[in-house]
């Protein structure tokens, strides 16, 4: 997450893109422009309640998510924190 937060929306869809060998260009810059507006990439791989929160907001607005699951029954930070530990 970090080399996503110093790159540009451009460089990122470049490195992506042959994961998604039949998406335009223009799409995958434009998918990563908005996950970087809307900060849906943080450096820290921790999901926090307001993290899914926010994620959850964000689905409600484009009308998928019927029903919000409680943060202490669906995430586990164990991975991402152990993950974070190699990192820093």
């Amino acid at each position: 997450m970090k080399w996503v937060e110093s790159h540009s929306p451009e460089e990122i869809a470049q490195s992506i893109a042959p994961q998604f060998p039949d998406s335009d260009m223009e799409i995958l810059v434009k998918v990563a422009e908005r996950y970087k507006s809307q900060d849906t990439w943080k450096p820290d791989l921790v999901l926090t309640e307001d993290g899914l929160n926010h994620m959850m907001d964000i689905m409600e607005q484009a009308g998928e998510l019927d029903k919000r699951a409680p943060y202490n029954e669906i995430v586990t930070t164990k991975f991402a924190e152990e993950a974070m530990k190699t990192i820093k």
